[in-house]
């Protein structure tokens, strides 16, 4: 039987993997993100479905009809209890995916952190007073970045003014407090001028074998929201950038994989310029363990996810 793609585009995973228990989607969050499904266009291939938000029971029984009784096999941004759900609810094949509590472990900031930091004067904290010793430190613009566990678009983030002694401005406490009250803690570090934004894009299957794509040049806006990726040219990156992004690229993925993971994930990177103005090489900020905006474009004809159906449990045809 003729199988195709149906696709739940949940680009508010973050939100739900930080707050999962009862997570119900806010109406300014769906709003917010409306505008990025056709921006990841590139992840579906000719005739796959979206499947909309608030679908109605057996939404894609309809769509059989009209493609000769054609299954659909459901797939999501992130493979979260809300997008299985929504994609069973629709009348997908549901594969097989992480657990909740993988997802969570690996998607939260202070997992890169574990594999070490990777730009100087950075930490992962989990108090006050633990922040305050790194915002004591030296900064390129006097400023830090404070980065909730979980975040996409720009979201969960506070640029921190330190005040003599490392002590944080008033204004910054209620988010500072907030972060800290559940015990989530923070990432921390030196706020600085990117000269360049990166990604190197893969998957894991469930056999553990690992696949890499191409690297990706990156436009981001001033709070670090996705604007759109390109794969990088020759030159956008030095031989010696090139290599660390691998590295940490392969790193990421054995981490993932000792810690259960399988299925897409990429990380980031950037070029930044230093104090004395030169230019410095970031290549891990982040760890997306799920599909990610220029994932696409990344890996370009090499698409090992949609692969893996005979033995995620679906039947094969």
């Amino acid at each position: 039987m003729a199988r195709t793609s149906a696709w739940f585009l949940n680009f508010d995973a973050d939100e739900e993997l930080a707050s999962p228990a009862g997570y119900t989607p806010r109406r300014a969050v769906l709003e917010r993100f409306a505008g990025l499904v056709e921006a990841a266009a590139g992840l579906r291939r000719p005739g796959d479905i979206v499947v909309p938000e608030g679908a109605a029971p057996g939404f894609l029984k309809s769509l059989q009809f009209s493609r000769n009784g054609a299954e659909f096999v459901g797939r999501s941004f992130c493979p979260t209890p809300r997008a299985l759900k929504a994609l069973a609810r629709a009348g997908a094949i549901v594969l097989i995916a992480p657990s909740l509590d993988v997802l969570r472990s690996v998607n939260h900031r202070s997992f890169s952190a574990k594999l070490g930091q990777t730009l100087p004067g950075a930490k992962f904290v989990r108090s006050l007073e633990a922040l305050e010793e790194v915002i004591a430190g030296p900064s390129p613009t006097g400023k830090f970045l404070a980065k909730r566990p979980f975040g996409f678009a720009g979201r969960g983030r506070w640029v921190l003014n330190a005040l003599r002694g490392g002590r944080v401005e008033d204004s910054a406490r209620a988010f500072l407090e907030a972060s800290f009250r559940g015990g989530e803690g923070l990432q921390v570090e030196p706020l600085v001028e990117r000269a360049g934004d990166f990604g190197l894009h893969g998957h894991i299957a469930r056999s553990g074998q690992v696949s890499f794509g191409a690297p990706t040049r990156q436009t981001c806006d001033a709070t670090g929201a996705w604007i759109g990726s390109l794969r990088a040219e020759p030159g956008d990156l030095s031989a010696e950038e090139r290599r660390m992004l691998e590295a940490e690229a392969e790193t990421a993925a054995e981490s993932l994989r000792t810690a259960g993971y399988f299925g897409p994930f990429g990380i980031d990177a950037f070029r930044w310029i230093d104090e004395h103005g030169r230019a410095r090489f970031n290549p891990r900020c982040e760890i997306n363990a799920r599909y990610s905006m220029g994932w696409a474009a990344g890996m370009g004809a090499r698409r090992p996810d949609l692969d893996e159906e005979d033995e995620s449990g679906a039947p094969s045809s």
